[in-house]
């Protein structure tokens, strides 16, 4: 079964919808940040402003891709995985 919005593999399926997890993600799952309901993807975008890991302007998604990683490798955990 196919994604009634995108067309990607249906992952969410019901009566009343067939959906994949990134269409289900965007139209049905909220989180509450800071007394603020907001869809998952708005508040990932949140967080990634707050710690200065939203892309640039001009900005490839390689080197975004690559500054995050960079980022996620200088914490504590990230230093903890080979």
């Amino acid at each position: 079964m196919r994604c009634d919005n995108c067309g990607r593999d249906a992952t969410q399926i019901n009566e009343m919808y067939q959906l994949c997890s990134r269409c289900y993600t965007v139209q049905y799952s909220t989180m509450n940040i800071d007394g603020k309901t907001m869809s998952i993807p708005e508040a990932f975008k949140l967080q990634l402003e707050k710690m200065g890991l939203n892309r640039k302007d001009g900005e490839t998604v390689s080197d975004w891709s690559n500054r995050c990683q960079a980022y996620a490798k200088s914490t504590a955990l990230g230093k903890a995985i080979p």
